[in-house]
């Protein structure tokens, strides 16, 4: 029905999710490459063998943990082939093993199994068999099956269920088969090759298994899932979206539509979601926790965050809780997501993160996405070939992606990207590979991804407006950036940062605040944060004549609370006095860089007094 390279097929090899198209004949036209993804059927193998067959006196080893499932209906009776006959092995225990196949000599197998209403964390099996070291186990906490046979070992990873086979040559003991992902669909499970099924050669020099034109039944087993598939090509009126669905052994969440043409059944559509994909996402997340667990052990963490990350000024609880997780990320290798309002510094802290990271000796770009125009952020990013579109450049031209390889790419405001280019971003993160605008050819890509918004994400998914596995995608270790009014104690902090830094940049010299200044950008909400701050200290160096920046040189509104106060008329004594306290004190501890014994100094008052004022006002030093 469709060409071998036709437009639809690659087309769906560009969606995200497995896509399977089957006529009504159940002849799968359709196969895209994320389905051949999820079950294994392109899987590319680390060791190489040849065709054949298990043979007598081959030496099996097996590893299944749930006889019956995902083996191709293995029975307790089918272990008889490597010798073992043992009636207390039920259907859906679990079992390691290793045997001599179909052997007259009658040599005694090893196994060990455990009964599926006691598994334990691990199943294991170790000793000499034929005088080669065998090894074999299923972890199934962590889900990892493996085997080891003299020097190598064969490892696979499962979700639910896992049938494992090795076979080992009677006569040379070199391996000669080993079970790889996508087992079901070549129909190499343990039981039909322990029932004299062919196997199929493994290797670089293999050619790959199609699926095409070949019938949906022999691919994937006839579970309830495949027959209402098959059942809608034909003419049934089934259809359902995402429900949850086993298919060859691995959880998914599917959706089943049947596809007409002019009104006459052409085939049905099935697309599958890896709920494995999640099991990833939760595994990274713990390697991330795990990793800074370990850092948290070593470094005391105000010395460590005031050396590593001088830029981010500040020792208020909440900034102080930003370096922590910021060191953190850097020795993680997750996507980072940073939230916060605009000015707050998420670039900074970005930049922060790659310098303290292993990509610190390589590129960290920096790409704002609201900044550049839909049409164009595809092929900054991706980059394009020679003549990909009307003004393209002859050459082409390398894109962002490529541009930080080996290094940090840090997207900004992600949340102004549309709704398509989300779609391929969640691509990019999810396989680490691209394809540039106009080129077929597949490029991979080893950066760091850091993002960071402005927006509520988790609003902007509900209201339709960001793909909701994009945001868990990117979710991987988020860092809120609080806004200044939330940090107003480290106001005193930033000023000492950036002021001498404005100085510089301006060619002003250098100049000093007075208290009375920094009492009044103490009592602003900063609704530009730290950089609106930076904004008002650089008119401030720009309007001061002299060396000293007052008050009346900044461009900064006076608070609230005194505006109202002065609207309502005059206060009492007692209050002017208590404001004028406070005032002087705060006015000394600034004034004297946070140096409280020279503030004593100043105010010409007792240490005792001084600390019951401070108390009493509710000053924070």
């Amino acid at each position: 029905m469709f060409e071998k390279d036709s437009f639809e097929r690659q087309f769906t090899d560009m969606i995200h999710d497995g896509f399977i198209f089957i006529d009504t004949m159940g002849i799968i036209q359709i196969y895209n490459s994320k389905a051949k993804e999820i079950f294994g059927i392109d899987y590319k193998p680390e060791y190489s063998h040849s065709s054949g067959k298990i043979e007598k006196g081959d030496i099996v080893i097996i590893a299944d943990s749930c006889i019956g499932k995902d083996d191709g209906g293995l029975s307790p009776e089918s272990l008889k082939y490597i010798g073992i006959r043992n009636s207390n092995i039920k259907t859906g225990d679990a079992i390691v093993a290793v045997g001599s196949y179909c052997d007259d000599r009658r040599l005694v197998p090893k196994y060990v199994y455990s009964s599926s209403d006691r598994l334990h964390d691990k199943l294991e099996l170790e000793g000499m068999y034929h005088g080669i070291h065998i090894s074999s186990s299923i972890d199934f906490e962590n889900g990892i099956v493996a085997v080891t046979a003299g020097q190598d070992t064969y490892k696979i990873e499962f979700v639910k269920c896992i049938g494992h086979m090795v076979v080992l040559d009677a006569a040379t003991k070199k391996m000669k088969f080993y079970q790889t992902k996508g087992y079901t669909a070549r129909g190499e499970d343990i039981n039909a090759l322990l029932k004299g099924k062919e196997f199929r050669s493994k290797g670089n020099d293999t050619e790959l298994f199609d699926v095409i034109g070949k019938n949906v039944f022999e691919i994937h087993n006839g579970n309830s899932t495949i027959k209402e598939f098959y059942e809608a090509a034909v003419g049934n009126d089934i259809r359902y979206t995402d429900e949850y669905k086993e298919i060859n052994g691995r959880p998914t969440i599917c959706s089943l539509h049947p596809v007409d043409k002019n009104g006459k059944r052409t085939g049905a559509v099935l697309i599958i979601k890896d709920i494995s994909e999640i099991k990833k996402i939760i595994s990274e997340r713990d390697e991330a926790l795990q990793n800074l667990f370990r850092m948290e052990r070593k470094l005391s963490d105000e010395e460590a965050t005031e050396k590593l990350l001088p830029d981010l000024a500040g020792d208020s609880r909440e900034i102080t809780n930003v370096k922590r997780l910021a060191l953190k990320a850097a020795k993680s290798n997750s996507t980072v997501l940073i939230l916060g309002e605009s000015g707050t510094g998420k670039s900074m802290l970005a930049k922060a993160i790659h310098e303290n990271s292993s990509y610190c000796n390589n590129p960290f770009i920096a790409v704002n996405c609201s900044s550049i125009p839909e049409t164009l952020l595809e092929s900054e990013l991706f980059g394009y070939e020679g003549g990909a579109f009307t003004g393209a450049k002859t050459g082409g031209k390398i894109g962002l992606f490529e541009a930080a390889q080996n290094g940090t790419l840090f997207l900004d405001e992600i949340g102004e990207i549309s709704m398509s280019l989300q779609s391929k971003l969640l691509q990019v993160l999810q396989d680490k590979s691209y394809y540039k605008v106009g080129s077929k050819d597949i490029k991979r890509i080893d950066a760091r991804i850091i993002v960071a918004t402005n927006r509520n994400l988790e609003e902007e998914v509900q209201k339709g407006r960001f793909r909701e596995d994009l945001y868990y995608r990117i979710n991987v270790f988020p860092i809120w950036m609080p806004p200044l009014r939330e940090r107003r104690e480290d106001i005193y902090s930033l000023v000492r940062n950036i002021l001498p830094r404005v100085c510089e940049r301006t060619g002003c010299g250098d100049k000093g605040i007075s208290g009375e200044a920094l009492r009044l950008l103490y009592s602003y909400d900063y609704p530009g944060n730290v950089r609106e701050l930076e904004n008002i200290l650089e008119r401030a160096v720009n309007m001061a004549e002299g060396k000293t920046i007052f008050s009346s040189h900044l461009a900064v509104k006076r608070n609230r609370q005194q505006n109202k106060a002065g609207a309502k008329g005059l206060r009492k004594l007692k209050e002017i006095i208590n404001d004028a306290e406070k005032e002087a004190i705060e006015e000394a501890i600034a004034a004297n860089n946070g140096d409280y014994k020279s503030a004593i100094m100043a105010l010409d008052i007792g240490k005792t007094a001084f600390y019951e004022k401070v108390k009493k006002h509710n000053i924070i030093i």
